[in-house]
């Protein structure tokens, strides 16, 4: 009940909520079994201790029965591929839209919204498969083009567009739309096709025989193996240990359960049956068995491990927004260790009072804190603290304006992390300050390369993906690289990952869906999407103020900005990305004092931080102010913020300024070169999806067709 209470109702529930929840209910069953005598047993809806139960059969799902078909048709792919074909259209027949289209963005719904979505695609893809080993390459090459069109980033649907295109006699085609995907890979992500579409491409070209079509063999299903191997099931507690250092945490966290069942275990495996239940995403479960951990290291006599236990409750209750049970255990580790010489768990109280001088905004506090934090893992050879202490020390010094001095301590923090030297922990929180800096810089390319070169790692280090609140931060640089239908794929991830425990990182998920739903023109998902992220405390500006712009509200929107502006909350890194728009919205109303202004105040931000997206919104921002008051020529400044946006890889802030370059060389007279540039970012509009912006773009007369 109390999770339909949130879901109804919010955070701030009518007195009331209970009552008008159980009339919602006796309505709802009403609707479902209408025939039901009055005062007999409820057969659908049951009422449980807790809350409700649907009580329907699995075959009733369509969702059950989908992922039924998808399984059985990827398990006859190998050897019945027209069998897999037939059960996989079956699967794919039941779908009528988006997974739970109807709650989109409600926050119970997005882990469930993800996982069907991804199942969807596999299908999809098992399907085309099996279609390719039947021979229709010819009917798939025109559902494929809009497939890859739908789905940019997939590499297996890219491949099977490629060999269709090649077997349907098209190698010309099927040579543009590898060099379409490695274009758009390399402008969104910053980085190069898989070593197997490198291949294909290759085969490709040397037109190999083994990419022509050939009929599949034909072969019987394999029956049940005459004889069945059998591991002998050994003692739980060494397995457990052997798959926490394997990092398959749920076998892991099954095999220390199974081996408390037989009798308590020892402090170091309740340490590693809370590791196996946190990577898991027990969260609550770990927290409990941490402080049983605690406890027991106390009573052995070791207050050392006992302290690590202490910085791990720190860190897990910072992360769920219990701030004062953060602070308990941070006194607590504090306490712990301060009597005891030196030794490498000081490293971990070095690390908690970093993050909680964070928390409290006392940056020399956390600068001192990174120092020592460092200086720990150089004494006692432990990367973990080395690598954190040089990012976070990085981060404040970033901030402080000493740029190339902080890049220089996040790469080498970065270059450990990708080594595989890193524990999960720090490799997450590593990544995560890394991700959030190069957000707020505006360094994009950086943040891409290393993404990239951090893959790998954490698939060795244990961690299935990147953590939820590192992608928050990953997904609004996806958005400014042009890839916004993995964007949004992200966002949801993100909220799907922190829904449980950190509300503020899943506002800022929402406020990114508004950012891209902003940017392909769908006017109601953004304001939906940023009204979700404010419920949840986040800030969603400047997409809210540009909603307003877009809507021929002007003046709400600039007061959106002056009001974030004028608050007082903000150091001059947070401000920087008010400006631009603060730039445009000034400009509508013809406002040049303001225009001006934030202009200048754009300009010593990019001298002051350095990013080439962060000159190339100065420029623009320049050449926009002069083309609005005369004072000076637009056109040098434009260019280069045009040409500085591209080398930042973000293509459609580039286009956005090659709209305003066209009207300056227009008003100039170079007419011929005005209608190169406005060709050029209606092109990019329409390659991006942004629909309104191409709608603007194609609705302007073009310039006369003069010589330049």
């Amino acid at each position: 009940t109390d999770r339909l209470i949130e879901v109804l109702w919010g955070y701030a529930p009518p007195a009331s909520a209970e009552n008008t929840l159980q009339t919602y209910v006796s309505h709802l069953r009403k609707a479902l079994e209408p025939g039901r005598a009055p005062r007999a047993q409820h057969g659908l809806l049951r009422t449980r201790s807790s809350g409700y139960e649907l009580g329907v059969p699995p075959e009733a799902i369509d969702a059950v029965r989908f992922e039924r078909l998808a399984r059985a048709g990827h398990d006859a792919l190998p050897e019945q591929p027209g069998r897999a074909a037939e059960i996989l259209r079956a699967a794919n027949a039941l779908w009528r839209g988006e997974a739970l289209t109807d709650f989109s963005l409600e926050l119970f719904a997005q882990s469930e919204i993800t996982r069907l979505t991804e199942l969807r695609i596999a299908a999809m893809e098992d399907r085309v498969e099996a279609d390719l080993a039947l021979g229709r390459h010819v009917e798939l090459c025109s559902e494929l083009s809009q497939a890859v069109t739908e789905q940019p980033q997939r590499e297996r649907l890219w491949s099977q567009f490629i060999r269709a295109l090649y077997r349907s006699g098209r190698q010309a085609d099927a040579l543009a739309a590898y060099t379409r995907l490695r274009t758009q890979l390399a402008e969104q992500l910053g980085i190069d096709p898989s070593p197997e579409l490198v291949r294909l491409h290759e085969a490709v070209l040397a037109q190999r025989p083994d990419l022509e079509w050939r009929p599949a063999p034909q072969r019987l299903t394999r029956g049940p193996s005459s004889t069945t191997e059998r591991s002998a099931e050994g003692e739980p507690l060494p397995q457990a240990r052997a798959a926490l250092a394997a990092y398959d945490w749920q076998r892991a966290y099954e095999l220390f359960s199974r081996a408390e069942q037989a009798g308590p275990l020892s402090a170091e495996d309740l340490d590693g049956l809370a590791e196996a239940a946190f990577w898991s995403m027990r969260d609550r479960e770990a927290q409990a068995t941490w402080q049983r951990a605690h406890r027991a290291h106390l009573e052995a006599g070791q207050p050392r491990r006992a302290g690590v236990d202490a910085f791990l409750l720190t860190m897990y209750s910072l992360v769920h927004q219990q701030f004062a049970v953060a602070r308990g255990w941070f006194q607590r580790l504090r306490r712990l260790l301060e009597t005891e010489p030196d030794c490498l768990e000081h490293g971990y109280l070095f690390w908690a009072a970093m993050i909680m001088a964070l928390l409290d905004d006392d940056r020399e506090k956390c600068l001192a804190a990174a120092d020592s934090t460092y200086e720990a893992g150089v004494r006692h050879g432990v990367a973990d603290f080395q690598a954190v202490g040089l990012v976070f020390r990085g981060g404040m010094l970033i901030r402080q304006g000493r740029v190339e001095e902080g890049l220089g301590m996040h790469d080498e923090g970065m270059a450990m992390l990708v080594s595989g030297s890193l524990s999960q922990l720090a490799t997450a929180q590593t990544y995560c300050q890394l991700i959030r800096t190069c957000y707020e810089r505006g360094d994009y390319r950086r943040a891409h390369e290393w993404t990239q070169a951090a893959e790998d790692c954490f698939a060795r280090t244990g961690l299935s993906s990147f953590p939820g609140d590192c992608e928050t931060h990953r997904t609004a640089i996806l958005i400014n690289s042009g890839a916004w239908t993995l964007a949004e794929e992200v966002a949801h991830r993100a909220c799907a990952a922190t829904q449980y425990f950190d509300l503020r990182h899943v506002g800022q998920a929402f406020a990114s869906i508004g950012d891209v739903r902003l940017r392909i023109g769908d006017l109601a998902g953004a304001e939906e999407a940023f009204a979700k992220a404010e419920e949840r405390f986040a800030v969603s500006l400047p997409g809210r103020a540009r909603l307003e712009l877009l809507r021929g509200r002007p003046a709400a929107a600039a007061a959106l900005i002056k009001a974030a502006l004028d608050g007082g909350g903000l150091d001059q890194l947070a401000r920087t990305w008010l400006l631009p728009d603060q730039v445009t919205i000034a400009l509508a109303l013809d406002d040049l004092d303001t225009a001006r202004a934030a202009a200048a105040e754009l300009a010593s931000s990019a001298e002051l931080y350095g990013s080439k997206a962060m000159h190339a919104a100065a420029q623009g921002a320049r050449g926009a102010v002069a083309l609005a008051t005369g004072e000076d020529d637009p056109v040098p400044s434009l260019r280069r913020s045009v040409t500085l946006w591209q080398e930042a890889g973000s293509p459609y802030e580039s286009a956005r300024v090659r709209v305003v370059l066209s009207t300056a060389l227009e008003r100039a007279g170079r007419l011929n070169t005005a209608r190169v540039q406005l060709a050029a970012a209606r092109d990019c509009f329409h390659r991006l999806g942004a629909r309104l912006d191409a709608e603007t773009a194609t609705a302007r007369p073009e310039p006369p067709d003069r010589t330049s």
